[in-house]
């Protein structure tokens, strides 16, 4: 049997050297425990379809019932339609995958760009004209299998793991509250969460604060006399220094964001704000340890099942 796979790759392969020599690519399989396989095995099909229909006429030859593995011209065209429905859930597995910086803060960002897309594909099908495609109502209830799967794996973001996505969310300085700014979130999930980040901050990692607090912040050294005097009168007295130190965590989420426009990793813009915010980095160091990856280890969305 291997002999025979192995003597069928090389004529596929020989049938794309007909075609081009620049770069001979065999077929990918569908492994069911392998993320993004279905994907992959139907972007790779596409992309050999000349040479696999002048491969499958060479075996009918030998065998007639292998006709049967012939694709029409819409069974081609269907296959089109699932590259674009499964195209974002295999670039962001991929780039979830692929990356060595923190992807805990884009969870929320991810699910919310996905159930747009879904929403999006959704539409258009029912804009399709039924008669002409009347395989379209297959795909629209793919699309609400897998919207329905998709809240399914979201929920579990939610609960007693909330606030931790709601902190990793925040503590990217290029988004920050930012991410509550769509119109799915609203003005009071934004107030519940910057209530959350503070208390947070101050329950774990105040006292860090005020026992370092002789160390040199560059956030707090003054350069107009206007500054100088705030300062001042933010330290006099103990409970004005408890309160000056506690709104590093506010102070931190009324500063603008940083680097939306950029390519840097949270984790370096950190490295650049912790002078900044020496105690709310360790908060981000923390937090943002935890790899997007195992969120998404559940992620994997059956989507024609």
């Amino acid at each position: 049997m291997t002999s025979r796979s192995a003597k069928r790759t090389e004529l596929l392969l020989q049938k794309q050297s007909e075609q081009e020599s620049y770069r001979l690519l065999r077929m990918v399989g569908d492994i069911s425990i392998r993320w993004n396989s279905t994907y992959d095995m139907i972007l790779r099909a596409m992309r050999l379809r000349i040479p696999l229909r002048n491969w499958l006429d060479e075996q009918v030859l030998q065998e007639p019932d292998l006709e049967r593995l012939a694709l029409s011209n819409m069974d081609w065209k269907k296959l089109k339609y699932l590259i674009i429905l499964l195209r974002p859930f295999a670039e962001y597995t991929n780039l979830i995958g692929n990356t060595r910086d923190a992807t805990i803060n884009h969870t929320w960002n991810i699910y919310n760009a996905l159930f747009d897309h879904l929403d999006m594909i959704r539409d258009k099908f029912h804009h399709k004209d039924p008669e002409k495609t009347p395989w379209i109502s297959e795909f629209i209830t793919a699309v609400d299998t897998g919207t329905e799967k998709l809240k399914e794996y979201y929920s579990k973001t939610g609960g007693p793991v909330e606030t931790q996505y709601a902190l990793a969310a925040m503590l990217d300085p290029s988004q920050k509250l930012g991410i509550f700014a769509s119109p799915e979130w609203g003005r009071s999930w934004s107030r519940k969460y910057t209530k959350e980040f503070v208390e947070y901050w101050s329950a774990n990692y105040q006292n860090l604060a005020i026992t370092k607090d002789d160390q040199p912040r560059s956030l707090t050294t003054p350069q107009t006399l206007n500054g100088i005097f705030r300062q001042h009168r933010q330290s006099v007295g103990p409970s004005r220094v408890n309160t000056a130190v506690m709104n590093e965590a506010e102070q931190y989420l009324r500063a603008a964001v940083i680097g939306e426009d950029s390519e840097i990793p949270v984790l370096q813009l950190w490295k650049k704000i912790e002078p900044s915010y020496p105690f709310l980095a360790s908060m981000a160091r923390d937090i943002l340890a935890v790899p997007g990856m195992l969120i998404f280890t559940t992620l994997k969305i059956q989507i024609l099942t």
